[in-house]
This record gives C-alpha cells, sequence and structure tokens, in this order.
C-alpha cells in the first residue's frame, strides 16, 4: 500500500566551534555518535510500527555535523516539501550546546519545527535548581526541549509535531526506560564511511555504581545498571555485518562493571567462532577489570581475557578504581567493597 503523506525527521548530531569560531569538522570523523544510533534506531521502529498512522511515511536523515555539513537551506526545502517534519538535534553536550543554538536559530528562523536533546538539558534540568539560560534561550525561541531517554517516547514526539502541538518541554528525567527488547542502534552505512575504520557504536548498558564529582552520568542515566540482552547485541552486530560495518564503539561508561558482561561476551565469541567474522571492539572499562571474574565455568575468567578473545580490542580504563586516595580526591564514592574484588599488588592485563 503506498503511503499518501509524508513526515520528514532530520536527526543531527551536532559539532562544537574551535578557538576562532569555526565550526569543527573533519573529512572523516574520529568515533560515532551512540545518540545518533539510538535516536535512528528508534525512529526506523517508530515507522515499521506506522506510529502516525498506515497512511504516513516516515522519512529519516542522520547527520553527524562533525564530518557532514548541514546545509540548513536543503534541509528546511526538504522538511517543508514534505506534510510535515522536524529536526532534532541530538545527544547535545554542554560544548556543542552554542552551536546547537546557532542552528536552532536558523531552522526557526525558516518556521522548522525544532526539539533538542541530550546531556546538557538533561543534565542541567536534573542538576541546577534553577532553568539554564541557555535551555530557555532554546524555549523562548520555540524549540521543545526533550530530558531524558527517548526508547517508549519517540511516538508522542512524533505525532504532536505531525499534529502541530509539540509541547515546550518533555522531562523523562525521573522515568528511565529498561533497555531490554528496546529498538536497537544503527548507523545508515553513508554515514559510518565518514568514520576512521567505518567504526559504529551501541551500548549495552547505561547507568553507572560510581558517585564521581566531575561527572553527570548519574544524574542522566541513574546509578542503576540497565542491560541489553545478548540476543540484543547479537542482532546489533548482525545488522550491522549485514551493511558490512565489522567495527564497534561500546559506549558504556565501564562495561567492566555491566553483570552480564560474561554472557555478552560469551555471544560475541560465539558469533566469532561460528562466523568467522574479524570483529573490532572499542570498550570503555575501569583500571580492576582484570579482576572482574566469575566461575560460571570450569576456571575463574577475567573479563578483559575474554572481550579479547571475543575480537581485536582496544581498551580505555577509567580512573574510578583508582587508588584509595585518588578516588577520595574524585570523590567517586566507591571502595572495595562496593566492587565486590579484591584489589591485586599486581597482574598482567590480558588484552
Amino acid at each position: 500500500m503506498s503511503k499518501s503523506r509524508s513526515f520528514r525527521l532530520v536527526l543531527i548530531k551536532p559539532s562544537h566551534y574551535d578557538d576562532d569560531g569555526y565550526v569543527i569538522r573533519w573529512w572523516r570523523g574520529g568515533l560515532p555518535s551512540n545518540s545518533l544510533a539510538c535516536l535512528y534506531g528508534i525512529a526506523l521502529d517508530c515507522r515499521e510500527r506506522q506510529v502516525l498512522g498506515p497512511d504516513f511515511d516516515i522519512e529519516i536523515d542522520a547527520i553527524d555535523e562533525t564530518n557532514w555539513k548541514v546545509r540548513v537551506a536543503d534541509l528546511a526545502r526538504a522538511i517543508k516539501a514534505a506534510d510535515s517534519g522536524m529536526v532534532m538535534l541530538v545527544g547535545v553536550q554542554s560544548n556543542q550546546f552554542p552551536r546547537s543554538l546557532d542552528l536552532a536559530r536558523r531552522f526557526r528562523k525558516l518556521g522548522i519545527h525544532v526539539t533538542i536533546g541530550g546531556f546538557h538539558v538533561s543534565g542541567t534540568l536534573s542538576m541546577l535548581p534553577e532553568r539554564d539560560p541557555g535551555v530557555q534561550e532554546m524555549m523562548d525561541l520555540g524549540v521543545s526541549v526533550f530530558a531524558g531517554e527517548a526508547e517508549g517516547r519517540l511516538d508522542g514526539l512524533l505525532q504532536d509535531a505531525a499534529a502541530g502541538r509539540l509541547q515546550p518541554l518533555y522531562n523523562y528525567i525521573d522515568d528511565l526506560p529498561h533497555l531490554e527488547s528496546q529498538p536497537l542502534p544503527i548507523i545508515p552505512r553513508q554515514q559510518i564511511r565518514r568514520v576512521i575504520g567505518h567504526t559504529t557504536s551501541f551500548d549495552a548498558g547505561r547507568g553507572c555504581p560510581f558517585q564521581c564529582s566531575f561527572c553527570t552520568i548519574i544524574n542522566v542515566q541513574g546509578r542503576k545498571s540497565r542491560r541489553r540482552s545478548a540476543d540484543d547485541i547479537e542482532a546489533v552486530i548482525r545488522a550491522n555485518v549485514a551493511q558490512g560495518v565489522f567495527a564497534f564503539f561500546l559506549t558504556d561508561d565501564n562495561f567492566a562493571r555491566n553483570k552480564d558482561w560474561e554472557s555478552l561476551l560469551d555471544r560475541i565469541i560465539a558469533l566469532r567462532e561460528k562466523e568467522g567474522w574479524d570483529l573490532r571492539f572499542t570498550i570503555q572499562v575501569d583500571t580492576l577489570c582484570h579482576s572482574c571474574r566469575t566461575s560460571s565455568r570450569n576456571a575463574p575468567r577475567p573479563a578483559s581475557g575474554d572481550a579479547s578473545s571475543a575480537s581485536k580490542m582496544r581498551d580505555d580504563a577509567g580512573l574510578e578504581e583508582g587508588q584509595n586516595h585518588d578516588r577520595r580526591r574524585l570523590h567517586s564514592g566507591l571502595s572495595q567493597r562496593h566492587t565486590g574484588i579484591d584489589r591485586p599488588g599486581h597482574r598482567d592485563h590480558q588484552a
């Protein structure tokens, strides 16, 4: 059945300005945006479920401004050519907010609906007693502010945009969704081709048990670990391999503290052995991940050893699990007792 109406959804991950005021954009980006991947996957799910009705088609553009020029006038014309549409500025961090504000001004001047989300708006609404002046300026422009995570919520946002009744604020900070069986993060191949190594991204879990004073993650994603299942991870990998992508950036802030790390790595190992795929991962872990052991099989297994078996791996070690005096200085609020592991005097990292 052909669709008689169309909705144009433009997802933009904004870049930021350098010291001279120029937008930073690279011929090839360094790392992909997981926020863009998540929103694109959720939007695809909304299109498949026909959340705007059986006669509506949702056309989706995904743009990472760090490696792709945002042509405001062209995008505005494409949206106006559809029956309705919207620009979503996704995953906006604090250093990207000024650029986002400038983009929003230009789109709003052309009469385009704009929504903004990400850690800056979510973090400031969660942590500050009064509304951030920049966020208020966004709202004064007629931009809708989305705080929290979009799983299960994008349906309503798209319906409001199509009906011309977007609200100034959508606040889901205190209602975090579960991740199992949710729409999976995916980035279209034409966007991945602009990333060095053709790397894509996904999150196996969200939330962090630490209390570092310098970090807003616990105020946005919470301190409770929420995780995708091994079936979800396999589906993400298979979907990307189908479009010729074998390199992945796991955006979990500390994969070693994911309670299901072993079953997830077991599934990846099984895929690699069965399919013969040359899978590559960049994973963020803490400095004691090699001590996270389990005895569910014949011998205790370190998380780092399993990860190296699952792929060609690069790991970035965080300092949340450094020396006691370092953690106290950073106010991480974590001790050996919280980790459930013993601190070794020295042990080789097997990755």
